[in-house]
């Protein structure tokens, strides 16, 4: 699974079983579902499990999971 490149609201990926395709929000390609779409990164969906695909590191690589809120004790 790999995210080749995101264009504004089109996401380029190939799933886990090789299948490659162009994608925008909320839309599934070989099991794999678009969630959300950020400036170098992804939120898909796979096997039930929310996951995060880059493209690189660096500006704008904020977590597009949700953050944990701290435990107080």
């Amino acid at each position: 699974m790999a995210l080749l490149g995101i264009g504004d609201k089109d996401v380029f990926l190939r799933a886990p079983n090789g299948q490659t395709g162009l994608l925008k929000e909320g839309e599934e390609l070989g099991g794999v579902k678009l969630l959300l779409i950020g400036t170098n990164r992804v939120l898909i969906e796979h096997e039930g499990q929310k996951k995060e695909l880059t493209v690189f590191a660096g500006f704008g690589s904020e977590t597009l999971l949700p953050k944990e809120k701290e435990k107080t004790q």
